[in-house]
């Protein structure tokens, strides 16, 4: 399975992108609920107004995260040399080596919009990082997203194994980690906040691993560039109080850069588990 994934996904970017745009107009026009989430959360967040306007957005965003899906396979078979192709421009890559000159950790949040998966095979080519994930219930996708991740400097931890002391243990010793900032987490492990004006549980990990370490916090957006182009890595310095609220109204404001490229179909709004 691993050597048939391989070679379809080592198709150049352009046609990988295409398939994801014709894989997420599929979505859209052949499964409801996919349509009727992405519509509903285009909509209840109102960044943009009139109804060609939120139209055209629900499609584009449809393309996008066709997009997100297919090229996710491709970065995970990607060696160094590709990655580094792959990203054609950095925008304050510089803050990495500000906080590092610390001699601290850094805690990078990378919401899930345009690649998130490229944020930090990107850095880790270069540097160690552990990137926490919430396994699946099927054993053959964390067989898969545990062989993709885990190459060059870049180490998967399961959060539900012991993952918090290998986190806070990488911290302390200056190296960085890579958390998804808006899942959704259990019961018990999160508090309320806002998010686009809708109500959500939001994790406290984050609240309690910079108490913890002091560990600056840098957000990381891995931005699709035109379809089959690229992408680009901006960074954004983040200085407010770290609070759930706070930190959900930063990842609005980022997601506000390029709307199309959020995950609209996540499930950010549902109800943590108990």
């Amino acid at each position: 399975m691993i050597v048939i994934l391989k070679l379809l996904f080592s198709l150049p970017l352009l046609i990988i992108h295409l398939l994801g745009c014709f894989l997420g107009m599929m979505m859209y026009f052949f499964d409801a609920k996919f349509r009727e989430r992405v519509s509903k959360n285009i909509k209840e967040a109102n960044i943009v107004s009139g109804k060609i306007e939120t139209k055209n957005l629900i499609v584009k965003n449809s393309m996008h995260i066709g997009m997100a899906l297919m090229e996710t396979f491709t970065i995970w078979f990607a060696s160094s040399k590709k990655i580094k192709k792959l990203v054609k421009k950095t925008i304050n890559w510089d803050l990495i080596e500000q906080q590092k000159s610390k001699g601290r950790g850094i805690i990078f949040l990378t919401p899930h919009m345009g690649s998130f998966e490229i944020t930090a095979q990107y850095y880790g080519i270069d540097h160690p990082i552990k990137v926490m994930f919430k396994p699946s219930k099927r054993e053959w996708i964390n067989n898969l997203m545990f062989y993709g991740r885990n190459k060059n400097h870049v180490s998967p931890v399961n959060i539900e194994m012991s993952g918090m002391k290998q986190i806070l243990k990488s911290l302390k010793n200056g190296e960085a980690v890579g958390i998804l900032p808006d899942q959704v987490p259990p019961e018990g492990h999160g508090a309320w906040s806002k998010f686009f004006n809708q109500r959500v549980y939001s994790m406290t990990l984050i609240e309690k691993l910079h108490k913890l370490t002091q560990a600056p916090i840098i957000f990381a957006l891995g931005r699709r560039k035109k379809i089959g182009m690229g992408f680009e890595i901006e960074l954004f310095s983040y200085e407010d109080e770290v609070t759930v609220q706070s930190i959900d109204q930063f990842i609005e404001k980022i997601v506000r850069t390029a709307p199309e490229q959020y995950l609209w179909n996540y499930r950010r709004y549902k109800l943590p588990k108990s």
